[in-house]
């Protein structure tokens, strides 16, 4: 398996949604076209791109272009000892495309090729971002009443933006009487700047059941998060701005987690998430992953890897997008609300549109 071809593709969704987008397509010497996705960080996606591309240089000049054999002697040698979230974004679009690839020509779902495959139903839950700046109270509980009928048990809120916090409170109120008190709610106040804030808002949203309570601080703040998590009884959720074992394990030491949430392609691909949880799982940790990515690849790839995590509770996606990336290709298997299930298509069930894309390559 040696691949002839890289194309990258940088996706300007701005105009319709909050970021913009990375895709990759991978074509092996046999005419096998695997497809990856690259996690994107506003500002940055264009130095993002740009390191797909370097990646997809070096690929090229693998005689075996395996997933294994690119970590091992692409992306390793690549980052020469400083991984950064950019980079390792980078690394995971071409990891995930070699996985398409793999499950194509073995002509099975990637979720048998990754281990034991404990389920083919994968719950999601709906992140409920603003649909547009400023976005008002009355509109996001509107949004999550609709998405509550359609079938969603579970819904990701950002109340702080709707500070102070009393009328954050009132946000969190409001959508729970929504929803009901048999969905799961997640609360998600996006790396607080006062930890003594994050520690107050925690225990007014305790009175509303929260499923979790994701990123009080930033990620790096270990020992901040370890001390609000001993103080409340939510659990708390981490990891979606970091990369790299190391920081993981770090969390775990500390006791910082009970919910870990690297980005399926952002973390490196599907064997660094595989590793994440094995290693989550040995501190009794669940992993959750993050995934705010288009609605196609990266999606179909957490959803193929959760899969085989026996320790991976929910996935998480974003419904609002889906209307944009229709136009852009279509997931082979079953995706109802609040739930994906995988069928028998080989790969990463995913049908991307070549000429939809052909005026964003780069």
């Amino acid at each position: 398996m040696a691949v002839r071809d890289v194309t990258t593709y940088l996706v300007d969704a701005s105009t319709w949604l909050p970021k913009q987008f990375i895709f990759c397509r991978v074509e092996d010497e046999d005419g096998t076209v695997g497809w990856g996705e690259a996690y994107t960080i506003p500002q940055r996606e264009r130095g993002i791109a740009e390191f797909v591309k370097g990646l997809g240089t070096m690929l090229l000049s693998l005689d075996e272009a395996t997933p294994e054999n690119y970590r091992q002697n692409v992306t390793s040698w690549y980052d020469e000892g400083h991984l950064s979230i950019d980079f390792s974004s980078a690394a995971s679009a071409l990891e995930v495309a070699l996985w398409d690839i793999r499950g194509k020509q073995a002509g099975k779902p990637v979720c048998e090729l990754l281990g034991t495959v404990q389920r083919r139903s994968i719950p999601l839950y709906a992140n409920m971002d603003p649909e547009t700046p400023g976005e008002t109270m009355d509109q996001l509980v509107e949004r999550c009443h609709k998405l509550r009928a359609l079938g969603y048990d579970a819904i990701k809120i950002y109340p702080m933006n709707y500070e102070p916090l009393d009328r954050a409170v009132e946000c969190v109120s409001r959508v729970r009487d929504v929803i009901g008190n048999d969905a799961r709610l997640m609360i998600d106040v996006w790396a607080l700047q006062d930890a003594d804030e994050a520690l107050a808002a925690a225990r007014e949203f305790a009175a509303f059941d929260p499923f979790w309570f994701e990123e009080p601080v930033a990620g790096e703040r270990l020992a901040e998060m370890a001390a609000i998590r001993r103080e409340v009884d939510i659990p708390i959720v981490t990891g979606e701005r970091q990369v790299g074992l190391h920081h993981y394990r770090s969390a775990l030491e500390q006791e910082a987690a009970d919910i870990l949430n690297p980005d399926i392609v952002a973390a490196g691909g599907i064997q660094d998430m595989l590793e994440t949880a094995k290693l989550a799982a040995s501190y009794d940790v669940s992993i959750s992953p993050h995934c705010w990515n288009s609605t196609l690849i990266a999606t179909a790839a957490m959803i193929h890897t959760m899969a085989v995590i026996p320790n991976a509770i929910i996935g998480e996606y974003f419904p609002q997008y889906a209307s944009f990336f229709d136009q852009f290709g279509e997931l082979a298997f079953d995706l109802k609300q609040g739930a994906a299930m995988i069928g028998d298509t080989p790969g990463l069930g995913v049908n991307m549109r070549d000429d939809a894309l052909a005026d964003y390559r780069i």
